[in-house]
């Protein structure tokens, strides 16, 4: 196999496993949470031809999408707290 290929396939193999690592963060999360309410729109906002029924909509749309990421930060954190237990577990077997 080529080497460029090989190095790019593990630089890929490298990445995808720090985004994955990343992503079971509760800070990642919030981060993302903080994104989607940020993208939400404003009354000072130029509309375009959006309506103000299809503005509310994306509004709620994206508060909701805010929220399942907050949940997701805090199931992160109760997995913090679990896996040390999930280690002491595995000792006493």
């Amino acid at each position: 196999m080529n080497t460029s290929l090989v190095e790019h396939v593990e630089h890929f193999q490298r990445r995808l496993i720090a985004d994955a690592l990343a992503e079971a963060t509760s800070s990642y999360w919030l981060k993302r949470a903080d994104h989607f309410e940020w993208a939400r729109p404003s009354l000072t906002d130029f509309p375009g031809d959006a309506t103000l029924d299809q503005r509310r909509a994306k509004w709620r749309e994206l508060t909701e999408v805010a929220t399942a990421c907050r949940n997701r930060a805090t199931v992160s954190l109760m997995q913090d707290d679990i896996e040390p237990e999930l280690d002491v577990l595995g000792e006493a077997s």
